[in-house]
């Protein structure tokens, strides 16, 4: 990765240290086999960057927005899918410019959950996703979808992600940890 090195945390807030691992969702260790986008203009490889020595991160080269408000999600299979040891979900993020990003799970009951962050642009930055402050989608239910029920993360298949902007872009993802 290219530009001066910056300083980068050694942990996520609520991130665990190596002694007392918490599960990883995602880690991107098997390249790209649990890792798609549905949309084939969404560019994805797993590189390193030294600012984050040892773990492999995502790279997402997005296109424009287009009519479809799926274009540009990622989905990550979940490694290990009993999330009930955690209360958040955690990682590491570098967009090159500003952006809102989405990240989403179904639940055990099949309710689609998404939470909205603010990105700043060009640096790493942690993001905590808390499973108490995460609501229901508004815009988007399976069928199936168990509604008006507690959330359930005792068997969660993936978690997606996606950029909302106007424009095409460029991030850099860690790994999807559990944490406390």
């Amino acid at each position: 990765m290219n530009g001066p090195p910056r300083s980068v945390p050694s942990s996520l807030p609520g991130e665990p240290s190596e002694e007392n691992a918490a599960p990883v969702i995602q880690d991107y260790k098997a390249d790209l086999a649990s890792v798609r986008a549905a949309n084939p203009d969404v560019r994805l490889r797993v590189d390193y960057d030294p600012m984050l020595p040892g773990d492999p991160i995502l790279i997402v080269e997005y296109p424009p927005p287009t009519d479809d408000p799926a274009g540009r999600d990622v989905w990550c299979d979940s490694d290990h899918q009993d999330w009930s040891t955690g209360h958040a979900i955690a990682f590491r993020i570098k967009p090159d410019h500003a952006i809102k990003l989405s990240v989403s799970f179904f639940d055990r009951n099949h309710v689609a959950y998404t939470a909205w962050t603010e990105l700043q642009g060009g640096v790493w930055q942690p993001v905590r996703v808390a499973f108490d402050q995460i609501r229901p989608n508004p815009y988007f239910q399976r069928p199936d979808a168990k509604l008006n029920v507690p959330i359930d993360v005792s068997q969660v298949k993936g978690i997606a992600f996606a950029p909302h902007d106007r424009s095409s872009g460029r991030l850099s993802i860690t790994k999807f940890i559990l944490s406390k």
